[in-house]
């Protein structure tokens, strides 16, 4: 497998990230849009389109690498991320970590299923959140527009520009939701809710990627987090007991901050974005 190597201008980079998030997006949209999107048909459509997408991102990253030996000793799959599956163990643990909170809410004041949730939901919606979605858009925006904007953005400004491409990319649920007749302010509501989560997690996920040098943490991460979902703080006073309720969700987040610092190092992996 030949060497390969990233050096574009910010211009460049940008570009061909814009690029890639716009070809995600819009592969949702060739299909005839005759269902809403948590339709099987749908469902099935849209998961063929964004699988497609992400088996051809790889080629699509190899049309801006340098292929001059001299400057690069990585191939395209260390770029991307596709190596060290058990790298996902410790980003995986400090998630499980961060969402203490829900988890003991959901299994031990509710008494439900981590899938509950998803109850009213076919197989395939089930598939396509915790499967198909986790691993084709962090494929994509982590593990092809990273290699892009790593070298003429640097560590700080990837973490934080890059989500914005993945935040971006979610902008179309809003389109659906209008067509679909609900009110203009609680789709710009909903819209910019869901923006700035997806965002804020881009950018752990981000540096998941850079920090591990793999894809797979952020793949398990986003899996997770999916079957999660946004932690609902308005029903822990439906718990039975609501300040303990606090204080798992409190310990869980202060644990998050302290111990991410260690965990989540580059001294503990072998990461190519450490070294660069």
């Amino acid at each position: 497998m030949m060497f390969i190597h990233f050096d574009l201008e910010l211009w460049r980079a940008t570009l061909a990230s814009l690029g890639l998030a716009v070809l995600f997006v819009v592969s949702l949209y060739i299909w005839p849009q005759k269902y809403y999107r948590n339709h099987p048909t749908c469902v099935k459509q849209r998961m063929l389109s964004v699988l497609l997408v992400t088996l051809l991102s790889p080629c699509y990253l190899l049309l801006f690498g340098d292929r001059d030996t001299s400057l690069s000793k990585h191939h395209l799959l260390d770029w991307i991320g596709l190596k060290d599956p058990f790298s996902a163990i410790l980003p995986l643990s400090l998630t499980l970590l961060l969402f203490s909170g829900p988890l003991y809410q959901q299994l031990y004041e509710f008494r439900a299923g981590l899938l509950s949730d998803y109850d009213s939901y076919t197989d395939v919606v089930l598939i396509r959140n915790l499967v198909v979605a986790p691993v084709a858009e962090e494929m994509v925006f982590r593990g092809c527009l990273a290699p892009l904007l790593f070298r003429p953005l640097g560590w700080t400004a990837t973490v934080i520009i890059l989500p914005l491409f993945f935040g971006v990319a979610h902008l179309h649920h809003g389109f659906e939701l209008y067509r679909r007749g609900n009110p203009i302010l609680e789709v710009l509501a909903t819209v910019l809710i869901q923006t700035a989560f997806t965002s804020a997690f881009g950018a752990y996920s981000t540096f998941i990627f850079l920090t591990t040098g793999s894809v797979y943490g952020p793949i398990v991460c986003h899996a997770f987090c999916n079957c999660m979902g946004c932690p609902d703080l308005s029903s822990i006073s439906q718990t039975r007991n609501p300040r303990l309720t606090w204080l798992v969700y409190v310990l869980g987040l202060v644990g998050f901050v302290i111990l991410s610092q260690y965990i989540l190092n580059c001294d503990n992996f072998n990461s190519l974005y450490c070294v660069l």
